[in-house]
């Protein structure tokens, strides 16, 4: 629409002012009611005389009245009150030209009424939407009327566009509601017949409710999908309800238009146009046949929000006794593929887009590829010129709507290697799933193990992304907190130990944060021990007896390690001995042996071995191959068996 149109129709009461007749340039009485006309929206069209007077005025009064006018089509608040084009009152603009013709449903907007619904929740007896003259509820699902006279549940956008009065209705699988009106009633001779062209025209809201007792919740219009809407009609009445929970589309029903719309919370209006192959005597009003995935759940699911839509000013003509201005939209903002399109009539001019309310300038064709220009989500309104006057029609361009990414992620703390499970559960729309687990590793799938070989703490991230395109992240900083595993190390001193002997158990150098120590010995005296380093005492027979040493952390992990003590027996040997047959230190043996088994060997002095035997305590008796030996010093080597050092030294044999 042009500029020039717009000033002018918003100066047309100043220029009636400016040019109203002043008879006598001295005269004050048109002066006096001066003020009166400015206050006036109807005055005469005559210049009449006294210019100089007009001259003046005009000098005066211009200036002000041109900066409080607003162009309705430049994208500038020209008149500085923060309003500009079509969000300022004085570029108001029509949504419909009628004719003046009935709607062939009377009581459109649901204000005449047979009882008066008090509603305050879904729990009361049905059915409520019957109380509106006219209507009924059209299939088994009970629609919801409400009105003035009851209570609005504040989640709602209210007030109606007409009236006092609107219809609500749940739109899930398996439970699909309508609204329903008979054609044939007392004093309606007017029909929709074969081969005719009618127009239905409404508004519609999109939102979502949960109700749980007397509350109604919302969480606005959260699916991603857009809403099919459709109307339906059969060429004779039936009664109500059809006997359905589902589109009456299954049970014979014709239908006679449907459009996607995609619902923003705010109110719009929409309208179908067609030509019924029949006479058509009966409609219903809902949504199509074919739901999309995000429009599930049940209907008695109060455990989730539903989709709900509102209808209000059902208005059903033939299509000339109706004006409108279809705006549609198609594609969807996260795939980059938005298309709104106008369908002005005939011989409409002056076109013009608008981005909620503000004039996109140049943009004038009927058909506006929005992902192509990089423009935003938003309500599109298309404004002509037809008949002399402004007619506009408008639709929403949805932005992107993404369920909050849902997951499952444990442990969330532990030691290293630390094993950790991760899985998406945000469900449906998302198609597809990322995970940036913080260490470099990502994956895109739903679920992933992953394992944290390296202590430190790890930023994750959950990526997902709907089937219409959109994406939504979380991180979650440092959410899981990988620690060092502690290492045990156990000393045994002294190791091998002389049986019976006093031992230490040392565990000083574990590492990785250790505040538990429990050792675990056995036969070692006292059996368990806690503590980092403790004393014990050798068993009393020589061996290998395993020693385990357990540690723990802080945050409970443990490492175990396996050691072990020898124990070894006592040898004591004598440094002379006089093997002369009086039974007196006859043999070269240990003075002391406890439990000890080995080799003893006898070597002369030039280091011969002149003796050997598998039994220490067989002992010498001073022979060598059956004959004495000489006195003089001779050498000693004991070998215990297994584990332990050897004895040697020198002794003295004498007669």
């Amino acid at each position: 629409m042009s500029a020039g149109k717009w000033v002018k129709m918003a100066m047309g009461n100043l220029w009636d002012l400016l040019s109203y007749p002043v008879r006598d340039p001295y005269s004050t009485s048109r002066l006096d009611a001066l003020p009166a006309r400015l206050a006036s929206t109807s005055c005469a069209l005559s210049k009449g005389r006294a210019l100089g007077m007009q001259v003046v005025l005009l000098l005066v009064l211009v200036p002000v009245a041109v900066s409080a006018q607003e162009v309705c089509d430049n994208g500038v608040d020209d008149d500085g009150n923060a309003l500009v084009d079509l969000n300022d009152p004085a570029c108001q603009c029509n949504t419909m030209i009628s004719s003046g013709a009935a709607s062939f449903i009377p009581n459109p907007s649901f204000e005449e009424q047979l009882c008066c619904p008090y509603w305050y929740n879904f729990s009361n007896e049905p059915p409520w939407f019957n109380c509106a003259q006219q209507w009924q509820q059209a299939t088994q699902p009970t629609t919801d009327l409400f009105d003035a006279c009851g209570l609005y549940p504040n989640v709602f956008p209210i007030p109606p566009p007409d009236g006092d009065a609107f219809v609500g209705m749940r739109v899930v699988e398996g439970w699909q509601e309508y609204v329903g009106a008979c054609l044939s009633y007392p004093g309606q001779t007017t029909l929709i017949t074969a081969g005719g062209t009618y127009t239905l025209s409404f508004h519609v809201a999109a939102t979502s409710i949960r109700v749980l007792g007397n509350q109604t919740f919302s969480d606005g219009a959260f699916y991603a999908d857009p809403v099919p809407l459709a109307v339906f009609g059969l060429e004779y009445c039936v009664p109500f309800p059809v006997a359905t929970v589902d589109c009456p589309g299954s049970v014979g029903w014709v239908e006679l238009g449907s459009m996607d719309y995609y619902g923003d919370g705010g109110w719009s209006q929409v309208s179908f146009t067609f030509t019924p192959d029949t006479d058509i005597r009966t409609v219903m009003i809902g949504t199509g046949c074919a739901l999309p995935p995000s429009f599930s759940g049940g209907a008695e699911d109060s455990l989730q929000f539903t989709p709900y839509l509102l209808l209000d000013d059902l208005v059903l003509t033939e299509a000339t006794d109706q004006v409108l201005t279809p705006v549609t939209s198609t594609g969807h903002y996260c795939s980059g593929n938005v298309v709104v399109s106008a369908s002005p009539p005939a011989t409409a001019t002056d076109h013009q887009w608008y981005l909620d309310g503000v004039a996109l300038v140049g943009l004038t064709d009927p058909t506006l590829n929005v992902s192509a220009l990089g423009l935003g989500h938003g309500t599109y309104t298309f404004a002509s010129t037809y008949n002399g006057q402004c007619l506009m029609g408008s639709t929403n361009v949805q932005g992107p709507i993404t369920p909050t990414p849902a997951f499952a992620i444990g442990p969330l703390v532990g030691c290293a290697p630390l094993t950790v499970e991760f899985l998406d559960t945000t469900g449906a729309p998302v198609v597809a799933t990322a995970w940036d687990l913080g260490d470099g590793t990502t994956a895109a799938v739903p679920e992933v193990v992953h394992t944290y070989t390296v202590p430190g703490s790890y930023d994750i991230q959950l990526t997902i992304r709907t089937d219409m395109g959109c994406e939504q992240d979380s991180l979650m900083p440092a959410l899981i907190e990988v620690v060092d595993e502690p290492i045990a190390v156990a000393l045994v001193i002294p190791n091998p130990s002389p049986a019976s002997s006093p031992v230490v158990l040392e565990g000083g150098g574990s590492s990785g944060g250790v505040i538990l120590w429990h050792w675990d010995v056995g036969s070692i005296i006292p059996g368990t021990l806690e503590g980092e380093q403790v004393n014990g005492t050798a068993p009393d027979i020589p061996g290998t007896y395993p020693v385990r040493l357990a540690v723990s952390g802080a945050l409970g992990c443990v490492d175990t390690v396996w050691t072990q003590l020898i124990v070894v027996g006592d040898i004591t040997m004598p440094n002379v001995f006089t093997p002369n047959g009086d039974g007196d230190n006859d043999l070269f043996l240990p003075l002391e042996v406890s439990g000890v088994e080995g080799t003893l060997e006898i070597h002369n002095r030039w280091g011969q071995v002149i003796y050997s035997t598998n039994r220490i305590d067989a002992g010498w008796d001073g022979r060598v191959q059956g004959q004495l030996a000489s006195e003089g010093t001779y050498y000693y080597l004991v070998t215990p068996a297994g584990e332990g050092e050897a004895l040697h030294g020198h002794f003295m044999l004498l007669r």
